[in-house]
């Protein structure tokens, strides 16, 4: 009976052993949902116009003046999520998506002819 017993606890040993320990992986990336311009503008209207202004020149508590910036869309959704100086962390508030379209509608500040028509 003890054999018995101790083949049975080296096979569940065994099993316990193989299976090894679980490896946690990072959900694959999912596509950012891509908004239409007018999504951005609304958003825009609804969270950054108090300080950037309607043109983006407002400049109110310190806001960068986005008809003279030169950050590339992936840095201003950075400063939209993150935040910098006093403008708040966006990260909570909006979605990727919505991340997105308010730094694609902000680009137009600084083009004369915005190739992307509001919808």
């Amino acid at each position: 009976m003890l054999r018995v017993i101790s083949l049975l606890v080296l096979v569940a040993v065994f099993f316990i052993h193989a299976c090894g320990p679980s490896v946690e992986r990072e959900p694959p990336e999912r596509p950012v949902e891509v908004l239409p311009l007018s999504a951005g503008k609304a958003l825009y209207e609804l969270h950054c116009v108090i300080c950037h202004g309607n043109d983006g020149k407002l400049g109110l508590n310190d806001a960068g003046d986005l008809s003279v910036s030169e950050l590339t869309l992936e840095e201003r959704k950075a400063v939209i999520r993150d935040g910098v100086g006093v403008m708040i962390a966006y990260r909570r508030i909006l979605s990727p998506a919505e991340i997105d379209a308010v730094a694609r509608y902000t680009m137009k500040f600084k083009e004369e002819d915005t190739s992307e028509k509001l919808e």
